[in-house]
């Protein structure tokens, strides 16, 4: 009992003497209370998220456009932006947002719709059917945010299909046309009429078509791992700084690091080359993880070269984070304690544990700062938006120049002792 007290006894010694490693203790699960009920808190509170904004155009589609949009504009968590810096919506301005990331979702009405809806040959086969609203949809979109946009979207035009099936008088338009209509138009109508009467929903005449924006190459939709894939490989390679702070320390304790200083090398020679064999084994890690996600579960890669191009500055920005916290901290406890933090803290911010579309917009801003933000960016611009390597180059720039910031930061603090 004496000796578990004394112990006891000393490992509190040992840990006021590293205040610094205690402090982080008790600040990561604060910093991961306070990340989490910032990004979460719209989902625990419904009453208070904020909106989510789907640009609409309804130029020359009429009033039944105008009032599906009222119903949409009606429904929580939805606002419906008619208009951006005071300019009407076109189909091509809405193409363009949400080919932009900007908009997860953009909704389009053709021109003539109220017009069409509204024409007494409807039902008789003198206008085209089915009337096509089109929901332009970015494909890296979770299909949690966008199918029920597209499930309201519906519900609003099929009240509109039914008010222009009551102003038409469906009954009596069978009865006054009845035998001087074909067959076929009296089955159709017929149909419609079972269809609007019997389970209360509305006959197809208009449909909802999903696009993707021009200029994205392939039409395919994120599945689970086209998100998870990517965005915990970005977490995992973080952790390498955790392994690096660990051999720092023990290779000062150890008196290696004097040894290293007693040779006729500089400071930036010694750091890269304890950079290198962290840094290779970065990117080895990378291609073993996308090489799970297409082995096991399908995952297409699309162009590996532009993987690539956007996986070297990201192995160099986390070895090169890794470097920075090992000469800033003061001991392995506390480095460990704040790497730990920060990696999490990150990838909390940057959409590798919670996507970053279902943040509020303050939260995707402030994502926007952490390197995850952008690898993931990087990433998904490949294996969902189909993007080449002319379409990597911001994420890979911007990775770069955190690259080159955390390892300058390690050789300046660099310390043998």
């Amino acid at each position: 009992m004496r000796a578990t007290f004394a112990i006891t006894i000393k490992e509190l010694m040992l840990l006021r003497r590293d205040l610094g490693g205690l402090i982080t203790l008790f600040l990561m699960p604060l910093m991961f209370i306070v990340v989490f009920s910032l990004a979460l808190g719209g989902l625990y509170e419904p009453d208070e998220a904020e909106s989510l904004e789907v640009p609409v155009s309804t130029a020359g589609a009429g009033e039944a456009a105008a009032r599906a949009v009222e119903r949409l504009d009606a429904v929580d968590g939805l606002t419906m932006l008619r208009q951006i810096d005071g300019q009407p919506l076109d189909p091509a301005r809405v193409a363009a947002l949400v080919a932009a990331a900007e908009y997860p979702v953009g909704i389009v009405f053709p021109e003539g719709f109220t017009a069409a809806l509204d024409d007494p040959r409807l039902l008789t086969g003198g206008v085209d059917l089915p009337l096509r609203v089109t929901a332009i949809v970015d494909p890296a979109a979770s299909a949690p945010v966008t199918a029920p946009i597209e499930a309201a979207l519906r519900g609003a035009l099929q009240q509109e299909v039914g008010r222009a099936l009551s102003s038409a008088g469906v009954e009596a338009l069978l009865a006054g046309l009845g035998a001087s209509l074909p067959a076929e138009a009296r089955q159709q109508l017929a149909a419609m009429q079972q269809a609007a009467g019997g389970d209360g929903q509305a006959p197809p005449l208009v449909t909802v078509d999903r696009q993707v924006p021009p200029g994205v190459e392939r039409e395919q939709f994120p599945s689970t791992y086209q998100q998870n894939v990517p965005s915990y490989t970005v977490l995992g390679v973080f952790f390498i700084a955790t392994v690096m702070i660990t051999s720092v320390f023990r290779e000062r304790t150890s008196g290696a690091m004097r040894r290293l200083r007693a040779a006729p090398v500089g400071r930036a020679p010694i750091v890269l080359g304890k950079l290198i064999p962290y840094y290779l084994i970065n990117l080895v890690q990378i291609v073993i993880m996308f090489a799970v996600g297409r082995l096991i579960f399908g995952l297409e890669l699309g162009s590996v070269p532009a993987l690539l191009v956007v996986s070297l500055p990201l192995a160099l920005t986390a070895t090169g984070l890794g470097m920075a916290i090992a000469n800033l901290a003061r001991s392995e406890t506390q480095g460990i304690g704040l790497a730990v933090m920060l990696v999490l803290t990150l990838a909390a911010l940057g959409g590798s544990m919670v996507p970053s579309f279902i943040m509020p917009e303050a939260m995707q801003l402030i994502g926007r700062v952490t390197p995850h933000a952008w690898a993931i960016q990087g990433f998904q611009d490949v294996l969902v938006r189909g993007q080449g390597l002319g379409g990597v180059w911001l994420e890979a720039g911007v990775l770069s120049i955190y690259a080159v910031v955390f390892t300058a930061v390690g050789v300046w603090r660099f310390r043998f002792e």
